[in-house]
């Protein structure tokens, strides 16, 4: 069964450390894509997704500018991350570790999603089934090009190189 990611009513958000005291949190709204769902054998899923880089919000117009440029994101190079699944291994019935490359400032890694299925529900308005997928990883910015950074006096980094990513995801099934 093919679904496709409906962005309306899905996120992408991460997290990174700020002066090792805080987290700075932001989000990409343009998000799309495509899972290839077995529900017969659930580990021969596929999963192609891409996110528009400069879709980044943080709340700051200055820091979300930062992270467009070269010396984050550089959106203009790269306007997309990807990702491309290579292998789903079940965990259970509602979790699984979804390996893939991810693509992001022209660099690609693989990379591995803890999964958890949220649910399948039917489209009141449409009657199409949708379904749930919730996932969680952690990447090192500086495996993707993503150097920058500013050392206070004290030698602390203004900013954490360490990057939880979570995804919330709603697909409607179109064939």
């Amino acid at each position: 069964m093919i679904f496709t990611i409906d962005p309306l009513h899905s996120l992408v958000e991460f997290t990174v450390q700020h002066l090792k005291i805080s987290v700075v949190k932001g989000r990409f709204s343009d998000m799309h894509g495509i899972i290839d769902l077995d529900t017969q054998q659930p580990e021969r899923t596929t999963i192609q997704a891409q996110v528009k880089a400069d879709s980044i919000y943080t709340g700051s117009t200055q820091r979300d500018a930062h992270l467009r440029s070269a010396d984050f994101l550089d959106v203009i190079k790269n306007p997309y991350m990807l990702f491309d699944s290579t292998r789903v291994r079940l965990v259970d019935q509602n979790h699984c570790l979804v390996d893939g490359n991810f693509s992001m400032h022209g660099v690609t890694r693989p990379i591995t999603f803890q999964v958890t299925y949220t649910g399948t529900n039917r489209d009141p308005l449409t009657e199409a089934w949708r379904i749930g997928l919730a996932g969680v990883t952690t990447i090192d910015r500086r495996d993707f090009g993503m150097v920058f950074n500013r050392r206070l006096i004290d030698g602390i980094a203004a900013i954490g190189n360490e990057t939880r990513i979570e995804i919330h995801l709603e697909a409607i099934q179109t064939s």
